[in-house]
Parts: structure tokens; sequence; C-alpha cells
């Protein structure tokens, strides 16, 4: 017998050792999960720089105290380029009244580093947040998703993102989500359309403890401003205020399933008032 190409059990067994112990010690190499709705807290820390009215040219420092969130994500799908106009099913509750389909189309911004074809794939919306805090410019409510829909219908946009495998499928994985939030402040009540939301390296979901950040300035939109442009009565929209540094890290996830954790947003809001403006920057 010619034994120098023969492997035996006890190599395949030790090849096999080798390999699980250089998982273990990347980190974070699994499949990726089955449709579902994830809940977890999460917080914000941004900074703002006031472009016109009385406080132009001051900045402003905000770290938010943790809120439940929830996002839901499709099952996993090797993503075959535009031509494919990929369409998937979200999960989400009867009751809700957001978009259940995610198409191509509906990313209003598309990172470079993403939509590679052939790679696995997991397309998200998120579902919900109420987050509220008192800081040194007063009372600050940020809201996305459902809460959005409900309160300002008329400048609603779904709140989407993606998933993408750094290998070809699975994860590790990389992530962004194109958030639209709304922010109520005693200064006004603002839109926040955030061009692409970045987190790192992701090992799960939810991805508790990547890093995130923003890729641009993001100003911050007058709702009044939205409806005058829309009626003819201003030629653009000029944002008195911009978020100029934003994370958003995910802290921990919820021991509680994501319809229960939609169920607790939801009993926040209806026990808990807007933020009414008191002052305007303009």
């Amino acid at each position: 017998m010619d034994t120098a190409n023969h492997v035996t059990i006890g190599d395949f067994a030790a090849l096999v050792s080798s390999i699980a112990e250089l998982r273990a010690q990347m980190g974070g190499v699994a499949p990726f999960p089955n449709a579902d709705i994830d809940g977890f807290l999460s917080h914000f820390v941004i900074m703002v720089e006031f472009v016109r009215g009385p406080q132009a040219g001051q900045y402003a420092t905000i770290t938010m105290p943790v809120a439940i969130q929830t996002v839901s994500r499709s099952s996993p799908f090797v993503y075959q380029g535009t031509q494919a106009n990929h369409s998937v099913s979200i999960t989400l509750p009867q009751r809700s009244l957001l978009p259940r389909v995610i198409r191509e189309e509906d990313f209003f911004v598309r990172p470079a580093a993403f939509f590679e074809r052939g790679k696995e794939m997991v397309w998200m919306q998120i579902v919900d947040l109420d987050a509220r805090s008192d800081t040194e410019v007063g009372p600050i409510r940020i809201i996305l998703g459902e809460t959005i829909l409900r309160e300002y219908q008329d400048f609603f946009r779904p709140s989407l993102g993606a998933a993408e495998s750094l290998g070809s499928a699975g994860f590790p994985a990389k992530l962004f989500f194109n958030p639209v939030a709304i922010i109520e402040t005693e200064f006004g009540v603002f839109r926040a359309t955030h061009g692409v939301l970045t987190y790192g390296r992701i090992t799960q979901f939810p991805p508790i403890g990547a890093t995130v950040s923003i890729s641009d300035s993001i100003p911050m939109e007058p709702l009044q401003q939205i409806v005058d442009r829309r009626e003819g009565k201003r030629g653009r929209i000029d944002p008195p205020v911009r978020i100029i540094a934003l994370a958003h890290p995910i802290d921990v996830p919820m021991q509680i399933s994501g319809y229960d954790a939609m169920g607790a947003i939801q009993s926040q809001v209806r026990a808990t008032p807007k933020v009414e403006p008191k002052r305007q920057l303009e």
C-alpha cells in the first residue's frame, strides 16, 4: 500500500479538531438564522451643530439612555444582482402597518461595499423605537418605524438594512442601515434621513457590541419646511441643525420575543406624551 497519501481516521479527526479550534479563535463562524424579529436595548451618542438661528455656530453632545428597539429580518438568500429584482418577505405581527416585503428598489442608498453578487444576504427593517432623554438642549424624543407611521404618516419612509456575508455564506458579516427618524425637540420637530449607518464585523443577530458610525453628516429637516416644499412654497429645505457624529450601539438582547418587545414599546408610546416645540431656531 502507498502510504505517502494515506490519511488515517486519526489524521482526519485531528484535522476536524484543528478546524474547530480555528473557528473558535476567529469567532462568529455560523450560518445565518431564519427570519425573525429581534428585540434589544440600544442607545444613541450624538453631536449636533447648530447652523442657523440664535445658536448658530454652537455644538451640543447628547447621550441617550437605553431604549427598546425591534428589527425584523428576512430568511437568508443568495444575492443574484440587480437584474434578479429580489423581493423578500419579513416577519411582522398582524397588527403592524409596516411594509411586509422589501424590494430591491426600496433601498434609497446602496453602499458600494454591499450587494455583491453570489453573497448570502439578510434584508431587514427597523420595526419600532421610542427613545427619550432630558439633555442640555432640552427633552428629546427619537422615533423610528411603526411609531412614525402611526404619528407622522406623511413623513414615513421604511428604515431598511442588509447584512452580507464576509465569506460566501453566513457569519461573520457586515451590516448597514438606512434609518429614517423623527426627532422631537423643544425647538421643533425634524426628520433625519441617515444616508448610511454602518456596523463593523458582526457575528450574530442582533449585532451586540459591533462598532457603528455614520458615513456623512445628517441634516435635521424641519417637518414644516418639508410640507412647504411639497406645496411649492419654498424651493429647498434649509436645515438649522445637523448631526455631525452619531453612534448607535446595540447594548444587549432582550430575553423576550420580538413581538413582546414591540408591545413594550407601544405601551411606552401610549403612556408618555410627545415633546412639544416651545421655541424656534429660525
